[in-house]
């Protein structure tokens, strides 16, 4: 249930707070709940609206969101951009454009607020078991993360896309749909609108259960890397003995290598990457050229590489690959 004690759980009211808001149902719950809210009195609640031009009905959805926020008396930023496909498709392309506002806007501990719910974590897990990640990536999106000089919360991650429905409804609320939510050409869409709804007929609450098998995976992956890490400290960082990381296992070799590169601020790769990485440089005789290179394709975290040098493998960013 929607009320003004799950906005408090996670956010602090007395610093300032940016709403990322589409004008679609999550955003506009998110919005109308914190305009319920008693802000300390140097706190500002304000809306960004980013206009991506790529419907038809762009600029009716702008205009809607300014109309919206005049009524909530909230401050509203507009920002347009030209989205242009940088081979990762058109989806990917929009979220950097995205992240890269949020990032120019915030200031030191701002919060920028989105509205992600319990059915896209479910959504965001299968895309990445899809695309073969690895035990971390099955944790799904964090309710709280930096992001450049502020804090990037999630407060209705453990709340479901019904209970958003039903507190729009409850309290007649306008809200737009975005049509291209509708068609199944991206693959997220796929999953909701074609896969979903059958799993949720067999298993109901079926988001639900995946958040919950979420919630298990993430603290076992916490008590494991405590293991690994009180065991091989030494070994995890940002530069790695090769000639001692050849004489462990195999296995133990992939936790070393993602447990490194998480500790980097870098993307996890996926298991295929991992496999190429421990080609590269495990199994072959890695020399200067070596290098290996990844992304994750929503572009939430930072990419990566790892060359050679003085016998040693070394994790950093790959800025071009950068979100």
């Amino acid at each position: 249930m929607l009320t003004n004690k799950l906005i408090s759980k996670y956010i602090d009211l007395s610093k300032n707070i940016l709403i990322a808001y589409s004008g679609g149902p999550d955003s506009t719950a998110l919005l109308h709940l914190l305009s319920t809210v008693d802000l300390n009195e140097k706190a500002k609640i304000k809306a960004i609206h980013i206009n991506h031009n790529l419907s038809k009905h762009s600029d009716f959805w702008e205009k809607h969101c300014i109309k919206q926020c005049a009524h909530l008396n909230i401050n509203l930023i507009i920002e347009s951009v030209k989205i242009i496909s940088d081979g990762d498709g058109i989806e990917a392309a929009s979220r950097k454009a995205r992240y890269n506002i949020f990032e120019n806007l915030l200031n030191d501990d701002d919060q920028l607020l989105l509205a992600h719910h319990s059915d896209d974590v479910a959504e965001t897990i299968f895309m990445r078991l899809l695309r073969g990640s690895g035990p971390d990536g099955m944790e799904g999106p964090k309710i709280k993360r930096s992001i450049g000089k502020g804090v990037l919360i999630r407060p209705f991650l453990e709340t479901s896309k019904k209970e958003i429905l039903d507190y729009l409804n409850q309290n007649e609320i306008e809200f737009i749909e975005d049509d291209s939510n509708l068609g199944d050409n991206f693959d997220r869409n796929f999953l909701r609108n074609k896969i979903f709804p059958l799993l949720e007929e067999r298993w109901n609450n079926f988001p639900k259960r995946v958040n919950n098998f979420s919630t298990i995976l993430s603290s076992r992956n916490d008590n494991y890397m405590n293991l690994i890490h009180g065991k091989y400290q030494h070994l995890i960082g940002n530069s790695i003995d090769l000639k001692e990381l050849k004489e462990l296992p195999d296995t133990i070799i992939s936790d070393v290598l993602r447990y490194s590169i998480k500790k980097s601020n870098i993307a996890t790769p996926s298991i295929k990457i991992i496999e190429e990485i421990k080609k590269t440089f495990i199994h072959s005789n890695p020399g200067p050229k070596s290098q290996v290179k990844w992304s994750r394709a929503d572009k939430e975290e930072v990419a990566g590489k790892i060359t050679y040098a003085n016998g040693c493998i070394l994790i950093s960013k790959n800025n071009q690959g950068q979100a």
